[in-house]
């Protein structure tokens, strides 16, 4: 794909939204294959964009990670051999863009730490902010392009792996011991977080989470209401943890570039503010992982299961609608009028109150 393609970060993000899902309709080979394909169509797009560098690649970024959270949860279908060498590329052209992103990072932390503690002292967030401009910063914007036209390169090779996808026997008792197994992950990376409270032990934690929510998002229309409520609490922890982590990534930059700007005191003085943010973020972070992680790993297994195979049987025995499968304005209508009741009912709700007085 030339420099210069189009796709603004907005229309990125909703599009690989709307897409990142298996559907019910199709096999789960086939799902498996056109998602990890339109997630490398919106990489390219981002990537080939001369547009709000950071953000295009803010949002190939994000992905990658999807294709590697897709590649975890087909890990039971694959050959040992061709998970780890699909892994390892993908894993590979994120780390061909991290200076990039990491550099904007680290100047948003700065600004919210600023905002935080209202401003730091001795001028230290303009010493700080020049540092990250001037230091890794120069070298990853020289380099921007030339390693975007590689990571460009390498996605091809990733696309012609998710094509032929379609061909391999996938189904979803595959996604179901990927998704256990992974969940099983992300507990122990819980308990092991804050018995070992290093921010080693938070990241590991995070990048479990950020799997277990795409997991939820991909698997999602075996039932709406309930998957996408565990996916949206799974990203807000993730989003929690991302913030302790680019936190350590500031702190970690000052520590090793930041004595040439800073005296001893001023480093001092931004750990500990870091560190407060870090202590309040954990604390937070604890009770929802502590909802979300709830569940062993194997009766998290067996209900995803039955939501995936009652969604199909749902779906077979739908009736056709009118106007070649469009349904008329007549229908809708009636769908609508029954939707509440039948939302009220999937959530253990009692009866309206109308409908209790004609019981």
């Amino acid at each position: 794909m030339p420099i210069g393609t189009k796709l603004s970060g907005a229309a990125a993000a909703v599009v690989g939204c709307m897409t990142y899902r298996f559907k019910l309709s199709e096999t789960v080979a086939g799902g498996a294959s056109r998602i990890g394909l339109e997630q490398i169509d919106i990489a390219e797009a981002r990537l080939a964009s001369r547009e709000d560098i950071p953000a295009a690649i803010h949002d190939a970024r994000r992905c990658l990670k999807r294709l590697r959270a897709l590649l975890r949860l087909i890990r039971p279908a694959l050959a040992a051999a061709a998970y780890r060498r699909e892994a390892n590329r993908i894993a590979a052209i994120g780390r061909l863009l991290a200076d990039v992103r990491d550099q904007h990072v680290m100047q948003q932390t700065l600004a919210k730490l600023e905002a935080r503690f209202k401003a730091l002292p001795k001028g230290m967030g303009v010493k700080l902010a020049k540092l990250t401009a001037n230091g890794a910063g120069a070298r990853s914007a020289r380099a921007g392009g030339q390693e975007r036209r590689q990571a460009l390169k390498d996605l091809e090779h990733a696309r012609a792996f998710f094509a032929r996808l379609e061909r391999r026997p996938v189904a979803f008792d595959h996604l179901a011991d990927g998704i256990e197994r992974s969940y099983r992950r992300a507990r122990r990376a819980f308990r092991e977080a804050y018995a070992t409270p290093t921010d080693e032990a938070f990241h590991e934690w995070r990048k479990t989470v950020q799997q277990h929510w795409r997991h939820m998002q991909l698997i999602s229309r075996a039932w709406p209401d309930v998957l996408s409520g565990r996916a949206g609490e799974a990203k807000e922890l993730s989003r929690l943890l991302g913030d302790d982590h680019d936190v350590h990534v500031l702190l970690a930059f000052a520590a090793d570039r930041g004595k040439a700007v800073l005296a001893a005191d001023e480093l001092a003085a931004l750990g500990s503010m870091g560190r407060t943010i870090q202590d309040e973020l954990r604390r937070v972070a604890q009770p929802r992982g502590a909802r979300l992680f709830a569940e062993p790993a194997a009766d998290l297994r067996e209900r995803l299961a039955l939501y995936w195979s009652a969604a199909c049987d749902l779906t077979a025995l739908a009736p056709p609608n009118d106007n070649g499968g469009r349904k008329t304005r007549a229908s809708r209508k009636v769908a609508a009028t029954r939707r509440p009741r039948a939302q009220a009912a999937s959530r253990g709700s009692p009866p309206s109150r109308s409908r209790r007085a004609g019981q």
